[in-house]
């Protein structure tokens, strides 16, 4: 059991052959060049890529000046699977920025009152994201944002989307939830309420497995966000042997320097495998704290993904330590945590070292045998069908979208978008989603420490 399958990465040629197909230094939507990221003496080590998106958001948002992180990187056992990955996370990067301009021209403007005599539409308190004093202060930080929370009057921008709960119907859902940097249209006097992340974004050599892939974060990301902000605390799994040889795959061999943390995020209304992975450095110094999140069918893959994926981020503490000294100071003394990486420096830094430990070792409760957890579903279309069922018992507004740009017609990749309203999104560390009604229901947000995610 220590040993699982890859899940069909191709070979080297192939996997190389597929990023040609993307990047070019005067064509593509990346750099005819990758790079791998340096390997640190005595850390853990992952194969790993990374590329240099261009900023195609300044021109897809009309600001010049629009800074925009992209944590573009590819990372696994093999050169041939952080290849892969990176390919199909600059695919996901550059459609989600691109979706915008692509459905602009299906985007409506209206009120709730208004839309929702004639269609099915996202209710207000699913764009209500933030309470009255959060909404204030988003506003004063970010003066694109409306200092009241929303109302059935205001005009705001609609795009009608397939419904995933009920075949056959739209829905129509704010499209500043749906894109990426989206902008209000002074023309129409629509009004701006909350942030959109990418969580629900995914891309994949199929329609299929691209969806899949979508549901799965939505999932995973809803979990997370209850866990750290609330009192829904979890379970730590108790690790064997078997899953220790899994830990080793990603660099944590038993005796290595860090103390190796797995917690069980798994709803039980939403009980896809979701496993949290917590690196502590036991001697205290920098990267003090890394976490990873990954959520999959099999418990195994979900697992060995989390503790990939909390490798990778170290290097995030470890580098920016060297380039980039001003957000690590930032991050240590006084960020409003309106980014995704602060907030993971915060983790990374040794100062303050109790307190930081204090706040992730809060968020479990009891312990659990990682032996008992049984797969999800036995193959893609299953883990399809059962997530979608899943998610109707929660959700009657989820919707999604193909956002594959044309550019990439002649490739096999495939990009789709979800959205479940219902269910936590992503949410900048400073700002957890006080007025979202899945918050409040859980007894609102009572741990106030930005989320350690990037």
């Amino acid at each position: 059991m220590s040993r699982i399958p890859l899940r069909g990465y191709p070979g080297m040629s192939a996997a190389l052959s597929r990023y040609a197909r993307l990047g070019g230094n005067q064509g593509g939507i990346l750099p005819g060049m990758l790079v791998s990221v340096a390997a640190v003496r005595g850390e853990p080590y992952l194969r790993s890529a990374t590329a240099a998106m261009p900023q195609y958001h300044r021109l897809a948002m009309a600001d010049p000046h629009m800074q925009m992180q992209y944590h573009l990187a590819g990372y696994g056992s093999t050169h041939e699977e952080a290849i892969t990955r990176l390919t199909g996370e600059s695919v996901e990067r550059y459609a989600a920025i691109m979706a915008m301009t692509l459905f602009r021209h299906r985007v409506e403007f209206a009120s709730y009152r208004a839309l929702s005599s004639r269609n099915d539409c996202v209710p207000p308190q699913y764009l209500a994201l933030f309470d009255a004093e959060q909404q204030r202060r988003l506003s004063a930080m970010l003066h694109r944002y409306a200092p009241d929370p929303p109302t059935e009057d205001d005009v705001i921008a609609w795009i009608a989307c397939p419904s995933l709960t009920k075949p056959g119907r739209d829905v129509y859902v704010p499209a500043q939830l749906m894109f990426l940097g989206f902008r209000t249209d002074e023309k129409h006097g629509d009004r701006m309420f909350a942030p959109s992340f990418s969580t629900g974004t995914a891309a994949h050599v199929s329609l299929d497995k691209a969806l899949l892939s979508a549901l799965i974060e939505a999932v995973q990301i809803d979990a997370f966000i209850l866990n750290w902000y609330t009192e829904a605390k979890v379970p730590l799994l108790e690790l064997e042997d078997a899953e220790r040889g899994l830990l080793a795959a990603s660099g944590l061999a038993p005796d290595g320097p860090y103390d190796v943390r797995a917690a069980y995020l798994s709803r039980p209304e939403l009980p896809l495998p979701n496993v949290g992975v917590t690196l502590v450095r036991r001697d205290r110094k920098l990267p003090y704290i890394a976490f990873g999140l990954q959520a999959d069918p099999d418990p195994r893959y979900a697992l060995l993904r989390g503790a990939a994926e909390a490798t990778a981020i170290l290097g995030i503490g470890m580098f920016s330590t060297v380039f980039d000294l001003p957000s690590v100071h930032l991050a240590q003394n006084g960020s409003s945590y309106t980014d995704l990486d602060t907030n993971v420096l915060y983790f990374a830094g040794p100062g303050d070292a109790e307190r930081k430990l204090a706040a992730v070792e809060s968020r479990t409760s009891a312990s659990a045998a990682f032996r008992d957890l049984t797969p999800y579903a036995v193959d893609d279309e299953t883990a399809i069908r059962r997530l979608i069922a899943d998610i109707a018992g929660v959700s009657q507004w989820a919707g999604y979208l193909d956002i594959t740009p044309p550019e990439l017609a002649d490739t096999p990749w495939k990009v789709v978008r979800v959205l479940i309203p219902e269910l936590l999104s992503m949410c900048l560390p400073g700002f957890p989603a006080k007025g979202h009604p899945r918050m409040r229901a859980h007894g609102g947000a009572t741990h106030v420490v930005p989320h350690p995610l990037p």
